[in-house]
């Protein structure tokens, strides 16, 4: 009887781990050429190729090989190490796609945008610097202009101080001009004057 129940629990262990194979489901590896086999080993012959990335279920394994069914409902032998756990990049999920894509498109907008901002920064920087050379010769024509100001304002001080100067010697001339005219006239009336008074008196 002890036997006979553990020959029912094996049974039932097996049974389960069957179910549990075939429920089991992997993924085709991304390499260029898989190709299926009607049996467990390198001697059988080829069966077909499978599309890399194409989920398959697993049935039975046996050495180097996996037993699996496709999605055409067909059965083949394919090696191991061509399956993975993990969904093939070919199936990712749309909506990761989409997201990628989406950053991909911001991040071109963003490289657009600083290069248009690059550009905009260089032409600004030159508009300056070809402004500041401008004021500069402009600040040195007005130093120049300036200077020469300043000499035309010394020479007309000069000239000015000359005419000064001359128009004193020649109010000075005047006058003493006058001031000899004066003390001649002087002089003389006296003389005159007498004689004229005398003739009258004798006339």
């Amino acid at each position: 009887m002890p036997t006979l129940l553990k020959l029912l629990l094996s049974a039932l262990l097996l049974g389960a781990t069957i179910q549990v194979a075939q429920a089991e489901t992997q993924y085709v590896t991304e390499n260029l050429h898989t190709f299926l086999r009607k049996g467990a080993g390198d001697n059988f012959k080829i069966a077909g190729a499978i599309q890399a990335g194409e989920p398959v279920t697993i049935l039975d394994r046996k050495d180097r090989y996996t037993l699996i069914r496709d999605n055409k409902n067909r059965e083949a032998w394919i090696l191991t190490s061509e399956l993975s756990s993990s969904p093939s990049a070919k199936n990712e999920n749309p909506q990761l796609r989409a997201k990628v894509q989406d950053l991909t498109l911001k991040l071109n907008n963003i490289d657009k945008d600083w290069q248009q901002r690059t550009v905009e920064m260089q032409r600004r920087a030159t508009d300056s610097d070809q402004r500041s050379s401008q004021l500069l010769e402009e600040n040195s024509q007005l130093k120049r202009e300036l200077e020469i100001t300043k000499n035309k304002n010394r020479d007309l001080e000069a000239l000015l101080d000359a005419g000064k100067r001359e128009i004193a010697i020649q109010w000075f001339i005047y006058g003493g001009s006058v001031l000899g005219v004066g003390l001649l006239l002087g002089l003389i009336i006296p003389v005159i004057m007498p004689k004229r008074r005398r003739r009258d008196g004798w006339a």
